[in-house]
């Protein structure tokens, strides 16, 4: 929650110069921050707070995914992203009352969204790479505060597939002494991206100038 609080203040001085793709940015950002006091208040309340992090977690897909289809050019690649979307919505409908249920974490939907969200980043860097207007005007694409972003989500997003399948794991039972290694190691990793998402994502609010490029 302190990153995200941290981070919306550079933001919302900027916002007045922000594009689209930047504002579902910013957006993302006060999602994260409301759904960590959420999360926070439900354990304490509830003693689970597990259907707040499921329903977070789509959200904050969908958000991303809106970014990606503002950013990614080709009509094929949008509207595969547009069934991607309708698709992750199924499975958290199905995972939160079939498969693991609103008490558990449902880490068959969360593992789905990371490795679409890291398909989406691999997807746009490519984009990059082989754009040839941006050779042709002598752009370099680490200018753009889009790869920035993009490189923030593909970073956060690798750790948390990571972190998901471990969870996975634990849920189904296991040697005990491996389960909390395996979680202590990749809950690190998954806090540890969420610090150099915002770092990178810091660096994409310098590149934002004032005229909207």
């Amino acid at each position: 929650m302190g990153i995200e609080a941290l981070l919306l203040i550079p933001f919302s001085i900027k916002l007045r110069f922000f594009n689209k793709e930047q504002k579902l940015i910013y957006i993302y950002l006060i999602t994260s921050l409301v759904a960590g006091i959420a999360m926070y208040l439900a354990a304490k309340v509830y003693r689970n707070n597990m259907l707040v992090v499921s329903v977070s977690a789509l959200l904050q897909f969908v958000i991303l995914t809106f970014f990606y289809l503002e950013v990614i050019k080709s009509p094929r690649v949008r509207k595969l992203l547009q069934v991607m979307l309708a698709m992750a919505c199924v499975v958290f409908v199905l995972d939160l009352s079939v498969w693991e249920g609103f008490l558990e974490f449902n880490s068959i939907f969360v593992s789905f969204r990371a490795f679409l969200l890291i398909v989406y980043g691999v997807i746009y860097f490519l984009q990059l790479m082989r754009d040839e207007s941006l050779i042709e005007q002598s752009i370099f694409i680490n200018s753009l505060p889009t790869f920035w972003f993009n490189a923030g989500i593909f970073v956060h997003s690798c750790c948390a597939f990571l972190f998901n399948l471990c969870y996975n794991f634990i849920q189904q039972g296991g040697p005990a002494e491996v389960l909390e290694s395996m979680y202590k190691i990749t809950a690190s990793l998954a806090h540890f991206s969420a610090i150099i998402q915002a770092i990178l994502f810091y660096i994409a609010l310098l590149k934002i100038k004032g005229n909207r490029t």
